[in-house]
This record gives C-alpha cells, sequence and structure tokens, in this order.
C-alpha cells in the first residue's frame, strides 16, 4: 500500500512538466515502478487486465558529487575477466562529476555499439563488445556492465515498448547517481532517456500479452538538448528570473516562457516570475499586460547557469487599475 501511494505521489509531481500515456494490458501483468524522471502505476481493473498509467519527466536529474568518491562496490558484479577499454578509463577522472562519469560511460557504449535486432549472437556483455552490435538486451548487459565496471550501481530493466502501432519485448537500464537514485537510461534511444511507452515488467516478457492503448500520449524528445547528436537529459537545469521594473505600471501582468517541443510555462509577476529546472537550450520569454505582449526576448540557455530580466517601460495602466 505504501509503495502504492509513493508511486501515485511521485507521479502526481511529475506529471506537472512531464509527459503522460495510459494503457490497457491484458495477460502478464506489469509491476509499479519509479526511478528519477519515470513512474508506473498499475491498477487490477479485472482478473488478469491491468490498467497502466506511466509518466516521465525529463526535467534535469540533479545528481550531485564527484566521481572520485564513489564507492567501488559494484565491481564485484561485473562478468570474469571483464575491463574497461584503457582509453575509455583514461577518461574517467576522480576530478569529474559523477553524472559526468557515468555519462562518459553510456557514451561509449553508444559509440561503439550498435543496434542489431537481427543479431543471433550471444547477448551477454563480454560478446556484445566484441561483435560490436547486439539487440536490445545486449546493449542494456554491456550498458550495466561497464558501468559496473566503472564502480556504479547499475541494472537492467525488462519490459515492453509501445512503438508505432508494435509492442515489442524490450530492455533499459538503470544507473544509481549519488543525489538522484535510480535514473533510467535507453541505449539505443539516447543518454538517460526513457519515454511513457517504455512498460516495466518483472522478468522478460516471453508471450506477449495483449496491449491496448488508452492514450498514447507524447514522449517529449524534442525538448532535449543534444550531445554530440545524441539526445540528452542533463544534470542541471537553467534558472531564469523575470522582474517588473518599478517603472512598470500593468495590471496582473503575466510571464509567458517558450521552449522547444512545444513547452510553455507561465507565472504571475508579483512583482517577480521565478522559473527553474529548465532544460538547457533556446527560450523565448514574453511578457503579457492588458491582453498585450509588451516584452519579447530570445534567451540560451546553459545549464547550471542563472539569469535574470527586467522588464523596463511604462505600460498604459488598464481602466480600473491602480490610479485611474
Amino acid at each position: 500500500m505504501r509503495a502504492a501511494i509513493l508511486g501515485i505521489g511521485l507521479a502526481a509531481a511529475l506529471t506537472a512538466h512531464g509527459e503522460e500515456a495510459r494503457f490497457l494490458v491484458t495477460g502478464v501483468a506489469p509491476v509499479a515502478a519509479a526511478a528519477n524522471g519515470y513512474v508506473q502505476e498499475v491498477r487490477e481493473v479485472d482478473g488478469g487486465v491491468y490498467e497502466v498509467r506511466v509518466v516521465t519527466s525529463l526535467a534535469p536529474i540533479g545528481s550531485e558529487g564527484s566521481y572520485g568518491a564513489i564507492p567501488a562496490a559494484a565491481i564485484s558484479d561485473v562478468p570474469e575477466g571483464f575491463e574497461l577499454p584503457k582509453p575509455l578509463s583514461k577518461k574517467l577522472t576522480p576530478d569529474l562529476g559523477a553524472w559526468e562519469a557515468a555519462t562518459v560511460v553510456l557514451e561509449w557504449v553508444a559509440h561503439h555499439l550498435d543496434v542489431d535486432v537481427d543479431d543471433d549472437g550471444p547477448q551477454d556483455a563480454l560478446s556484445v563488445i566484441a561483435r560490436g552490435r547486439g539487440r536490445c538486451s545486449g546493449l542494456a548487459n554491456a550498458a550495466v556492465a561497464m558501468l559496473r565496471a566503472a564502480g556504479f550501481d547499475a541494472r537492467t530493466v525488462s519490459g515492453l515498448l509501445v512503438s508505432n502501432g508494435e509492442v515489442i519485448p524490450h530492455r533499459w537500464i538503470e544507473c544509481r547517481l549519488p543525489a538522484a537514485g535510480w535514473v533510467p537510461s535507453d541505449p539505443t534511444l539516447g543518454l538517460w532517456t526513457v519515454t511513457p511507452r517504455h512498460l516495466v515488467f518483472a522478468d522478460t516478457v516471453v508471450e506477449l500479452p495483449r496491449v491496448q492503448v488508452l492514450d498514447p500520449g507524447n514522449d517529449g524528445l524534442a525538448r532535449l538538448p543534444r550531445r554530440a547528436g545524441r539526445l540528452l537529459r542533463p544534470n542541471l537545469g537553467a534558472d531564469l528570473v523575470c522582474r517588473v521594473d518599478a517603472d512598470l505600471f500593468a495590471t496582473e501582468p503575466l510571464a509567458v516562457l517558450r521552449g522547444g517541443g512545444g513547452e510553455i510555462r507561465r507565472a504571475r509577476l508579483d512583482p517577480e516570475a521565478r522559473f527553474s529546472g529548465l532544460l538547457p537550450g533556446r527560450w523565448v520569454l514574453e511578457v503579457e499586460a492588458g491582453g498585450e505582449v509588451i516584452e519579447r526576448r530570445a534567451f540560451v540557455l546553459r545549464a547550471g547557469a542563472y539569469h535574470s530580466f527586467t522588464v523596463k517601460g511604462r505600460a498604459t495602466r488598464a481602466p480600473g487599475g491602480p490610479g485611474s
């Protein structure tokens, strides 16, 4: 019961700036799951029929701490004889942030291993790395082995991917990062990215259940920045504060912030509006007062940066407003 309540609370928190999809699954039961940026709620509505709600967030991950402070407890879980490639090991210096170090490992996987849905070879980490290709399960196994060899706790996640009307057995990963908890990532998709169409099951799905899409939702991936051409969910966001100059008289001015992929945020200027956890990239700020846009400004926001902007000038007082 507590796990269910926790999942509902996390889903509510993610929905504000997240993506959501709903499904009806008949057959094998999905499981409730929660991670950084991902929540799956499962409710049995009839015998063997489950309503599934998945909510994802692309908000910055929020990991803290250095790679040098990561305990190497996970190394004992790597396959026998497995070690990191030397060029990669040299990049993992203690002064890197923990998120950055784990991202470097995932980038190595993305750069050196190809997704091959027809690959019929063994899908263990050593075999996949030796061939340079594998199915989704093979890439997930390789990514987990490399993260563990680098000292991170990591695990594979089994489930289904609902894509273009198809239901496909799928596997991705989760890595535990300091101050962020378990963070999901699909090696076939990008860096630290999953979608609301990733459905979690307790184990590998052998017999496909029937999946009815109640609400496909959106994945929101168009909002993400890219790193070396790959989709990236960043660790740090940007903050933007918009203030109204004392000389500007307006009735209940509104700040509207528009980002990539159609994301829109709104806040009243009273006398300032604060937007936190913004994805890096281009945003357009509009300030509305009296039914008109009185200021429009574009910003390119960088990860971890703080930006402030003051609206200056004089606007016409709305009828019935102060001083009329």
